[in-house]
């Protein structure tokens, strides 16, 4: 969320143009770390001629991970770029401050086809988009990221004066403000990037409606957005009920029972390449908590036809605490049959509306509904 406190963190040296004048807490462990990658680590790469708000960082032979500082007073950011075989997969687009699409066209030294997948639309994750003509998001988070999509998203970081209120940059570095197509993807879509390469949408909701993680099959490395928290519900959303630690804690269970197609992690914020266990610790963290709250959270469950999973439907949120006291046997058949469920692979045709699988239609049978929807 927007904040910040004009007491700034301990100092890192950095030739970026953007200039904080307010900073989230500083943080004990992380503070540490991104002074010694900012300033010491090889791995960075910075090129201001094409955007002078963006470090870039090699973290495998194919994947760069983008540092842009907070324009908002809140915590930086990573973006992730995955270069595959014959397309590029952008994982996130920051504040759309500085040229982002011409950042990624050099790191992959090539003018392949740049797919835009986000993991929620909180400012800090999707206000770039608008220099794309076609963006990814679970169906969930619907909602929420059309809310982003006009020209005004830019307003709040200013005050009636026109001047920085969080962070100093020129507003004029804002890549102006074009519509966009929003293709919705379901639970278990599968990114094609060429010859084999895939990177599947696994929903980690809670922090939003529909925040969503991205796995990347060949590195064995998940990108995991911002998984801390309950989200803000919009009135009129219809899967609002998705922004709860109950949702969260469901959808990490998944993401745990398949930890061993998981080697490391990499987090919307914060320190990178963090060993897969955390998401252990995390979810024995939720185990661990007592849950309050009402309403209703969209649950996955087997069907007991064949351990097929069900299109998601809104279940009351007793249900889920129930669900926790499942022991043994009984819990291990319900994570397998997830672990098993059916997923849509392909890649999406010249205007995005179709896969593989079947036309968009056939890829919102997994969306959030309530009734009356």
């Amino acid at each position: 969320m927007p904040g910040g406190s004009p007491v700034p963190n301990r100092y890192i040296k950095s030739e970026l143009k953007s200039y904080r004048l307010l900073w989230e807490e500083e943080r004990p462990i992380r503070w540490p770390y991104m002074k010694i990658l900012r300033e010491y680590s090889t791995l960075k790469e910075f090129y201001p001629e094409i955007n002078p708000y963006v470090e870039a960082y090699r973290i495998r032979e194919n994947v760069w991970a983008l540092f842009q500082e907070s324009m908002d007073g809140a915590g930086d950011l990573w973006m992730y770029v995955i270069n595959g075989p014959e397309r590029v997969l952008l994982i996130d687009t920051g504040f759309g401050v500085g040229d982002l699409k011409g950042l990624v066209q050099h790191l992959v030294g090539s003018d392949k086809e740049i797919l835009v997948a986000n993991t929620h639309h909180h400012y800090d994750h999707a206000y770039g988009n608008a220099q794309f003509a076609r963006c990814y998001c679970h169906q969930d988070e619907e909602f929420s990221m059309r809310r982003t999509m006009n020209p005004h998203i830019w307003d709040y970081l200013f005050d009636e004066n026109g001047k920085n209120i969080y962070t100093e940059f020129n507003r004029n570095d804002i890549i102006p403000y074009q519509e966009y197509e929003l293709i919705l993807i379901p639970t278990g879509y599968r990114f094609d990037l060429g010859k084999g390469y895939e990177v599947e949408a696994i929903p980690l909701r809670g922090h939003s409606a529909g925040q969503c993680a991205y796995l990347d099959h060949h590195n064995h490395i998940i990108f995991t957005g911002d998984i801390g928290g309950a989200g803000r519900r919009y009135e009129g959303d219809p899967c609002a009920d998705n922004c709860t630690v109950e949702t969260l804690w469901r959808d990490m269970q998944v993401v745990v029972s398949r930890l061993d197609e998981i080697e490391a992690m990499f987090p919307g914020h914060g320190m990178l390449d963090v060993t897969s266990s955390l998401l252990r610790y995390e979810l024995d963290a939720h185990d661990r908590a007592e849950w309050t709250g009402a309403g209703a959270v969209c649950h996955e469950h087997p069907s007991g036809d064949g351990g097929q999973i069900q299109p998601d439907e809104c279940v009351p949120q007793d249900t889920v605490p129930a669900l926790r006291k499942q022991g043994g046997k009984e819990r291990e058949n319900r994570l397998s049959a997830i672990l098993h469920r059916p997923t849509v692979s392909g890649k999406p045709d010249a205007e995005g509306r179709k896969t593989s699988g079947g036309d968009r239609a056939s890829l919102l049978q997994d969306h959030c509904t309530l009734p009356g929807k």
